[in-house]
């Protein structure tokens, strides 16, 4: 969503609510994008480990080491939406232009946010595609996995 869009979607929003809510509802989605960024990056470490544990058990090098590639690409696009921000006040005079200009503030880290959230979620689709295929490339070999 680009500026000029994300600007129209606030103000057709506005005509109906008031700033107040929807600010709170950016922020409630703020927060609970920040809550499945956090799960998604124990579930790439999770995947990380089978991964290593598929190059220790000769699975196909090529796909687990893109499969670890997309993952670790993933993990730091995750990290950034860990991070804390800082939106300075909005530079106007009228208060209904503040309240618009901080909703669009906190609505384009938003956007932001979601994007690079769906990168992340679709590179880990990806490593486990990978995962998947190495797995049914190459059968386990059970014999070996669990003697000692």
């Amino acid at each position: 969503m680009n500026e000029a869009e994300l600007r129209a979607e606030i103000a057709a929003t506005l005509k109906f609510r008031n700033a107040a809510d929807l600010r709170a509802e950016i922020s409630d989605q703020l927060a609970h994008l920040t809550q499945k960024a956090g799960a998604l990056l124990a579930a790439q470490a999770i995947f990380l480990v089978v991964d290593t544990w598929g190059l220790d058990h000769n699975w196909p090098r090529a796909a687990v080491l893109v499969s670890i590639a997309s993952l670790v690409v993933a993990a730091l696009i995750v990290l950034t939406l860990l991070r804390s921000i800082y939106l300075p006040s909005p530079r106007v005079d009228d208060e209904s232009a503040f309240a618009f200009e901080d909703i669009f503030q906190s609505g384009r880290v938003m956007a932001s946010r979601a994007a690079r959230f769906n990168v992340a979620l679709y590179l880990t689709f990806l490593s486990l595609f990978l995962l998947g295929v190495s797995i049914s490339v190459e059968p386990f070999n059970r014999t070996s996995s669990f003697t000692t």
